[in-house]
């Protein structure tokens, strides 16, 4: 299909728009956020659809982002798969899955065959077949099969948005149909031992995203097996609480409830090896990424 290959709307810069939708630009998506700008009460409306279906739906993230990259596919949309792929590894989808959505010989398990025909149905014919509305039935209630539905259709209308208005795939990201590089982590800071062990802290950690690092203030706190604390991101200046947690020796894992600019939960597993952190976060809707860190030593340490 053909799409723009310039852009065609300036994106709004960053200082131009309300802290809200700064906000939501910083988080990742940034150019299709400041593109819809422009039109800040379509942003709104398109958000909420958007955030609910990422965040708050029924659906597993695994097939959720299997379907939205098969409706790239079926609308040649180049900025949703660059934007999708990471999403659908961190929901569980492997690369050869992902690779295989190009492939018309591929072979899925029932429930997601289902699913997939359905997009190609919807995207080719703006209907679901009855041999296709009985194979999604035979594993999902009316809700999720509103829910498919609608996500695909949400998709369809952002693809035609973004290939209309030329919103352009950032260098590094994956080209359509393509899995994404591996994202490799920082090397570790060397620097004198603070002679600490455990997790209880403060640390100074970089979440490693192809659209770019984040730099967050981790704060840590141990009670037996609990873990409590709280995550400030220094880029969005927001301070998000820990809800849960656990600790084995030095390792970590906990989960943390984000609800501004928007809801989601980012869950992380890591180890402490003295001074250094190291380990994994999964966004929910957003993919898995790496996690380095060092210790916040006090100047009396």
């Amino acid at each position: 299909m053909p799409h723009a290959t310039i852009p065609r709307i300036p994106p709004l810069e960053l200082d131009e728009m309300d802290p809200e939708r700064q906000k939501l630009a910083k988080l990742g998506a940034d150019t299709v956020i400041q593109v819809l700008a422009r039109a800040p009460e379509v942003l709104q409306a398109s958000g909420a659809l958007g955030g609910y279906l990422l965040s708050r739906g029924k659906l597993h993230p695994r097939i959720r982002e299997l379907a939205i990259l098969r409706v790239a596919l079926r609308c040649d949309a180049p900025y949703e798969w660059a934007n999708h792929a990471p999403a659908a590894l961190g929901g569980g989808a492997t690369d050869a899955e992902i690779a295989a959505l190009s492939d018309p010989d591929a072979s899925w398990p029932p429930e997601d065959d289902a699913v997939l025909r359905a997009v190609d149905e919807l995207c080719a014919d703006v209907f679901v077949s009855d041999g296709t509305w009985t194979a999604l039935a035979a594993t999902r209630d009316h809700a999720e099969i509103i829910e498919i539905l609608f996500l695909v259709g949400y998709y369809r209308m952002m693809a035609g948005f973004l290939n209309s208005a030329g919103v352009p795939v950032k260098p590094g990201q994956p080209a359509l149909g393509e899995p994404p590089a591996p994202v490799v982590a920082p090397a570790q800071q060397v620097r004198p031992a603070s002679g600490e062990t455990g997790p209880d802290g403060s640390w100074k950690i970089t979440f490693t995203h192809p659209a770019g690092s984040k730099d967050l203030l981790l704060d840590l706190g141990t009670d037996g097996t609990k873990v409590s604390g709280s995550i400030f991101d220094t880029q969005l200046k927001v301070t998000v609480p820990i809800v849960s947690g656990t600790v084995d020796g030095q390792k970590v894992t906990f989960t943390a409830l984000v609800t501004d600019p928007a809801r989601f939960e980012v869950s992380v597993t890591g180890t402490v090896d003295g001074d250094a952190f190291s380990g994994s976060v999964t966004v929910s809707g957003g993919g898995t990424f790496p996690l380095t860190g060092v210790r916040e030593v006090s100047p009396s340490s």
